[in-house]
């Protein structure tokens, strides 16, 4: 297991997927082979397998938002 996640920079575009839906609402999702927990605060509802696109908002900490404008964003909480 990596304890890193690549350099982003804000604005970059990821690729991730969704690997599992935790109870709490959480998931774990796949960054570059990487598995990665974050928080889904976008109100949207994923799926397990589904594949998301991703923008870097912001790098300490690292967040995201779908790259859809307007569906929320994510915090990665590692």
């Amino acid at each position: 297991m990596k304890f890193a996640l690549p350099q982003f920079q804000v604005g970059d575009r990821v690729s991730a997927d969704v690997v599992e839906i935790l109870r709490d609402g959480s998931m774990i999702v796949r960054f570059r082979g990487d598995l990665i927990r974050v928080q889904n605060q976008s109100g949207k509802q994923l799926h397990v397998g589904e594949a998301i696109a991703l923008v870097v908002t912001a790098i300490r900490p690292y967040a995201f938002r779908l790259a859809e404008p307007g569906k929320g964003h994510f915090d990665v909480s590692i």
